[in-house]
């Protein structure tokens, strides 16, 4: 499986516009700009997605949707997982992608999850990685994802996608 580990694009600030609850925050135009550039680089470079899965949160939607707009068809199919949630159980996000049965997903959630998940499929409790907004990680299983058993293939930022 290629699992595509993808950090929300840029979001407006708790505060802003009226913006009380952090699940409501929503993408700016530059985030919505870097969704539109993320679709192109991987399109670009080959990567074929039978399925994106996204947090529940609002900027987290954003960006899986703007991704997949931007996105030649066949449209990968979109799921929800409220184990993309910040404080979300590896495990319990681990099971839901090997019910998937697919080769290749994305998965659209938070930091500082998603740097201590892709550290923990990778088998390293103390990696630094830190996957910037509208970043994205690639690792790599011989079968389905599991602790440790994943290589890391790639780590690029917004930048590399313009």
């Amino acid at each position: 499986m290629e699992l595509y580990i993808i950090r929300h694009a840029e979001a407006q600030p708790l505060g802003e516009g009226g913006i009380k609850d952090d699940a409501d925050r929503p993408l700016t135009e530059a985030g919505h700009a870097q969704c539109r550039s993320l679709a192109t680089a991987l399109q670009r470079h080959g990567v074929r997605l039978e399925r994106v899965v996204t947090s529940p949160l609002l900027r987290a939607r954003e960006t899986a949707e703007g991704l997949l707009k931007n996105l030649p068809p066949p449209f990968p199919e979109l799921h929800t997982c409220d184990h993309l949630e910040p404080g979300g159980k590896r495990r319990k996000l681990t099971r839901f992608l090997c019910g998937l049965g697919v080769e290749s997903v994305a998965i659209v959630g938070h930091m500082p999850d998603l740097n201590l998940y892709t550290g923990w499929l990778i088998g390293s409790r103390m990696a630094q990685i830190e996957i910037a907004k509208a970043g994205v990680a690639c690792i790599h299983f011989d079968d389905e994802p599991e602790k440790g058993a994943g290589v890391l293939h790639w780590l690029v930022t917004p930048e590399w996608c313009q």
